[in-house]
């Protein structure tokens, strides 16, 4: 006796069903640079959700507000730094010259009052020549 022909989609002489068909799946992905998207993707923002551009511009505009905030604070920051160091120089100078004149004229070794002018004349010097060293080293 002749086996009838096996068909692909019932299932086998043993209970087991064939393989389930492929799925394929597609995935799509769109990037851009910046903080806008095109204007395309801009109309289809305001299709999926109500003044959904108009959201994304708010959005925009508050981060960009926030930044320019931020940074005109560290600008800020960095002023007073250098105010201050300005201060603390020139007052450590005169305190400097205020001790070397004192000294000279207690009638200390001459050594003594060049040191206490030089070093603070030096350290003058130097910040005038090279303003930037410090940032330079980073």
């Amino acid at each position: 006796m002749a086996k009838p022909p096996r068909n692909s989609n019932s299932p086998s002489v043993t209970g087991q069903s064939a393989p389930p068909p492929k799925t394929t799946i597609q995935l799509q992905s769109q990037e851009w640079k910046g903080s806008l998207p095109p204007p395309d993707a801009l109309a289809r923002f305001d299709q999926i959700v109500p003044n959904g551009a108009e959201r994304i511009f708010k959005m925009v505009e508050l981060e960009q507000t926030a930044r320019i905030e931020s940074e005109n604070a560290g600008l800020h920051a960095s002023i007073r730094d250098i105010k201050r160091g300005q201060y603390l120089g020139a007052a450590i100078s005169v305190i400097a010259i205020c001790a070397a004149v004192y000294t000279a004229y207690l009638g200390a070794h001459w050594s003594i009052p060049c040191a206490l002018v030089g070093v603070s004349i030096l350290g003058i010097v130097r910040a005038i020549v090279s303003p930037n060293a410090r940032d330079n080293s980073h």
